[in-house]
C-alpha cells in the first residue's frame, strides 16, 4: 500500500465484498454495495465505541463517535456552520492565505509542496474557521503531527508519553480558548456553539471533544489530498495546462484524485447485532471497517476504475463517507483543495518533480499521505 495504492486496493478487494482480516480479526467491507449497506444502517453499524480513541481520550468524540439520537442533535447544530454559504463568506480570506504561502517561495525556483503548502494551509484554515490566531499555527501542527505520527487513526496511541504530552497540550490549548470565548463572544464556530442555550447547549467536554477530533481529522486528510493532487498534476503536464486554461476543470480533478487517493481509506464501526452483508454473516460486537478506498474503485460502478478519468467525477466517490456520518467538513475540504490548485498555478504554472525523488508514504497509518513532494520550477514564475 505504501508503494502502490492501486495494487493494494486490488489485493484487498480480490478476496471478496466482505473479508475477515487475518491480523486483527476485523471485517472489511470492500465493495460499494457492502459499504453503502453499512452506511444505510447506522443502527447496526455503530460509531460509538468503534474507535481506539475511546479508551484514551476522556471525553465524547463529537460527532464522529456518536450514534442517534446524540448524533442527530450534534449534526443539526453543526451542519449549518459548515455549509457552502458560510464557507463562501470566508473564501476571500482563505484565498489570500494560500496566495501568500505560494508567494513566499514562487521566486525561489523550488519548493516542497508538503512542507510549504500542505502542512501549513489546512492548519491556517482550521484556526481561521474556529476564530483562533494564525500565530498558533506551528505549535498546533507540532501537536497534531506528534499525535498522528504515533497512531494508526484518529485515536491516540495508548502508553506513548510523547502522544500523551501532545494531546494534553492540545486539549489545554483548546480549553483555554473556550474559556476566553465564554468571556468574549465571537462570530466563529467556537463562539456560535458557546452561544447555544437550553437543550441545544453543549458541555465543555463535548466542545473539547469536537475541536480535538476536528483538529486531528481535518488537517492531515486535507494535507494528504493536496500532496497527491499536486503530484498528479506534476506528472501530467498536459492535464495541468488544461486546468490552467479552464479553471472549471479544477473541481473534477480534485474529485477524481479524492476517489483514487482517499486520505482516510477506511472508517471503523462496531456491529450492534448479527447481520448479513452480501451473503456473509457478521456477528454482533464485531469491528467492521468500511473500506472506502476499494469501494471507490468498484468495477461495477466505474469504467476502468484504476484510471484517472475526469468523467468519473460525474459518478462521484465515497471518500467523504455517506449516510448520517458523511464528513462534516467535506465542503470546507473541497474548497481548500480548489483554492490551492487555483492559486498555486496562478503563480507557478510550470514545474516538475525534483530529479531522483521517490515518493514515500507511511503505512500502516490512519491517513495515507506523502512525506514530501519537492518541485522545481523557473525562478520568478510565472
Amino acid at each position: 500500500m505504501a508503494r502502490d495504492r492501486t495494487s493494494g486496493f486490488r489485493y484487498v478487494s480480490s478476496a471478496g465484498a466482505v473479508v475477515r482480516a487475518v491480523d486483527d480479526g476485523a471485517w472489511l467491507l470492500t465493495s460499494e454495495e457492502a459499504v453503502r449497506f453499512a452506511q444505510r444502517h447506522p443502527e447496526i453499524f455503530a460509531s460509538a465505541g468503534a474507535t481506539s480513541a475511546g479508551s484514551t481520550i476522556p471525553m465524547p468524540l463529537v460527532p464522529v463517535a456518536s450514534d442517534r439520537p446524540d448524533h442527530t442533535r450534534y449534526r443539526k447544530i453543526l451542519d449549518p456552520m459548515f455549509s457552502p454559504r458560510v464557507i463562501n463568506a470566508m473564501e476571500d480570506d482563505l484565498r489570500a492565505q494560500i496566495r501568500d504561502l505560494v508567494a513566499a517561495f514562487a521566486d525561489k525556483g523550488e519548493c516542497d509542496v508538503v512542507a510549504d503548502v500542505a502542512r501549513l494551509y489546512p492548519a491556517q484554515v482550521f484556526l481561521t474557521f474556529f476564530g483562533l490566531p494564525l500565530t498558533d499555527r506551528d505549535r498546533l501542527i507540532d501537536w497534531v503531527e506528534t499525535i498522528l505520527d504515533n497512531s494508526t487513526g484518529v485515536g491516540t496511541a495508548a502508553g506513548n508519553p510523547a502522544v500523551a504530552q501532545a494531546a494534553t497540550a492540545l486539549l489545554t490549548y483548546i480549553h483555554g480558548y473556550i474559556e476566553k470565548k465564554r468571556q468574549e463572544p465571537s462570530d466563529d464556530v467556537l463562539g456560535r456553539i458557546l452561544a447555544l442555550q437550553g437543550d441545544e447547549a453543549w458541555s465543555t467536554e463535548e466542545l473539547l471533544g469536537f475541536v480535538f477530533v476536528f483538529t486531528l481529522a481535518g488537517l492531515d486528510t486535507v494535507a494528504a489530498a493536496i500532496g497527491f493532487t499536486m503530484r498528479h498534476l506534476a506528472l501530467h503536464p498536459d492535464l495541468r495546462r488544461r486546468v490552467i486554461a479552464d479553471p472549471g476543470l479544477v473541481g473534477p480533478v480534485v474529485e477524481e484524485m479524492l476517489r483514487l487517493e482517499p486520505p482516510a481509506p477506511g472508517v471503523t464501526r462496531v456491529t450492534t447485532e448479527d447481520v448479513e452483508v452480501c451473503g456473509v454473516k457478521i456477528p454482533a460486537g464485531e469491528s467492521v471497517v468500511l473500506y472506502l478506498g476499494t469501494a471507490n474503485r468498484d468495477p461495477g460502478r466505474y469504467t476502468d476504475p484504476d484510471t484517472f478519468d475526469l468523467d468519473h467525477s460525474e459518478v462521484g466517490h465515497m471518500t467523504f463517507g455517506g449516510g448520517i456520518h458523511r464528513c462534516l467538513g467535506s465542503h470546507l475540504a473541497r474548497r481548500e483543495l480548489r483554492l490551492v490548485v487555483e492559486e498555486f498555478h496562478k503563480q507557478i504554472p510550470d514545474y516538475d518533480i525534483a530529479p531522483g525523488f521517490e515518493p514515500e508514504v507511511k503505512w500502516p497509518s490512519g491517513t495515507i499521505r506523502l512525506a514530501s513532494l519537492p518541485l522545481t520550477f523557473p525562478s520568478g514564475s510565472p
